[in-house]
């Protein structure tokens, strides 16, 4: 019995009963962690590097020699055509024939030519179903041909130089989603703490509002107050009252937030943790641009629009004008009645093909695509010239507000401590009658205000920091890339 009850509780904790709450202790690394994992955010960034993956293999294989099998396996002929005669009259005939082919190839991209090169093996097989009834066999053991164009743009060479560019870009630019839902999840985490902490203020002072307001009762017995600080006594106990239902209300809103944030459902309830303050760390606005310029992905994006807008311009002058394209073939072939006879005996099998286009007239086309390929250009560098200084610009504002983080910190902590005390003060003052309840009011706010600038403060140097680990992609503390994590 003892045992099945034993079990009974365990399996109670696993799998809570339905509307069964849960209480969840979390502290700033472990709500990270967890956001980091199995947040909505983290699954979108997962999806998304994986299909920058995808989109770099598909390069990759472009690069990589392919083998094809194709055939036709059979084709059935039953028609009726026409043919012209030598005296110029036509005549109709009719076709009955059944055909199998069969093909094998090996294709190889030129990156640098942007032409393809190809070895292929074919056979073929026709069978007669009127007439004379016969079959033949048409083979060509090997095949070499070169596929060329002569005047491109060659779009593969153009991405063997954005390709690898994009994939690091695309890691680089998972790091900084990681580092973009750590800050999402600061957010989060500082408004549900700040949310609970001014519910355990407004509760508190509901406390401290009831007890004084008994004391002026007491005291207005024996006329030691006056009408107007009783009257003021209550309204403070009633405005307690309501600002401990909106603080309730305010906190299961965020509440909310923050548990969808980070997967969890409706029954869970986090109760967040203090932490600790924000590591301090010697960084300079020099050493900060140094680090985004290699590691932030706006520094490849920057890099593959423009290298984009280039290959733009070449693709439209080469597009515009006199146009060349060369295919030669080489290899064996014969045919015969049987399998064996197609190979054998063979004999050379050449084509060679030269295909041009030169335009007489455009009206001027070809070269408005070029201009305006040029002027697409302009923009696009006059755009990353802009974003470039709003880069640095915004760089150099995280850096300057992060040095004086520190600072902060130390006033926001002090100014709390130094507001605990005088309230403590100021409350035991007012039991004994020395000071008024304006004076009461004024500590009670001043304290409430350094508890929650303190809170904000902290929530202030964090997001400072890992900004800065976002923009440059570097862990301060341990004095490595962030990216080193994730690929």
């Amino acid at each position: 019995m003892k045992n099945i009850v034993l079990i009974l509780l365990i399996l109670a904790r696993i799998f809570p009963l339905s509307g069964q709450t849960i209480e969840k202790h979390l502290s700033l690394e472990e709500a990270l962690k967890i956001a980091r994992e199995q947040s909505l955010d983290a699954l979108v960034a997962k999806n998304q590097m994986r299909i920058a993956y995808w989109q770099y293999r598909d390069y990759r294989a472009d690069l990589l020699p392919s083998m094809t099998l194709s055939g036709t396996l059979p084709s059935l002929d039953r028609s009726i055509s026409n043919y012209l005669k030598e005296d110029g009259t036509y005549k109709f005939i009719s076709n009955s024939s059944i055909s199998e082919q069969l093909s094998l190839s090996i294709d190889q991209n030129i990156p640098f030519t942007g032409g393809k090169i190809s070895i292929e093996s074919m056979t073929q097989r026709m069978d007669e179903l009127e007439g004379n009834k016969r079959t033949d066999y048409m083979s060509i053991p090997v095949s070499i041909s070169l596929n060329q164009p002569l005047i491109t743009s060659n779009p593969l060479k153009w991405a063997t130089h954005i390709e690898p560019e994009r994939y690091k870009q695309a890691q680089q630019q998972y790091a900084a989603n990681q580092e973009a839902i750590a800050i999402r999840t600061l957010n989060h985490y500082f408004d549900l703490l700040l949310a609970k902490e001014n519910t355990h203020i407004a509760k508190q002072n509901l406390q401290n509002a009831d007890k004084l307001y008994e004391v002026a009762l007491g005291k207005k017995k024996i006329g030691l107050i006056s009408d107007n600080d009783l009257l003021q006594l209550k309204l403070n106990k009633l405005n307690a009252s309501t600002s401990v239902i909106r603080a309730e209300q305010e906190y299961e809103q965020t509440m909310f937030s923050f548990r969808n944030h980070l997967g969890y459902n409706d029954r869970v309830v986090v109760i967040p943790e203090i932490p600790r303050e924000c590591p301090v760390v010697d960084v300079t606005l020099a050493q900060v641009l140094e680090l985004a310029s290699v590691n932030n992905p706006f520094s490849r994006d920057i890099l593959c629009r423009q290298l984009e807008a280039r290959q733009q311009i070449a693709m439209a002058k080469a597009n515009r004008g006199f146009r060349a394209d060369l295919y030669a073939s080489i290899g064996y072939t014969e045919n015969g009645p049987k399998f064996k006879h197609a190979y054998q005996d063979l004999r050379s099998r050449e084509m060679v093909s030269l295909g041009i286009s030169i335009p007489i007239l455009d009206w001027g086309k070809g070269r408005g695509k070029v201009e305006l390929a040029r002027s697409q250009q302009e923009i696009v560098e006059n755009q990353l010239k802009q974003e470039s200084m709003n880069f640095e610009q915004n760089v150099m504002t995280i850096v300057r507000q992060y040095q004086e983080q520190t600072r902060l910190t130390d006033i926001a902590r002090l100014a709390d401590t130094v507001s605990q005390q005088r309230y403590k003060t100021a409350f035991e003052t007012f039991l004994m009658g020395k000071i008024s309840v304006l004076d009461i009011n004024s500590a009670q706010t001043e304290r409430d205000n350094a508890k929650r600038n303190y809170i904000s403060q902290l929530y202030s140097s964090w997001l400072y920091f890992y900004t800065l680990r976002q923009i440059t992609l570097f862990d301060f503390e341990r004095k490595e890339n962030i990216i080193n994590e994730y690929i």
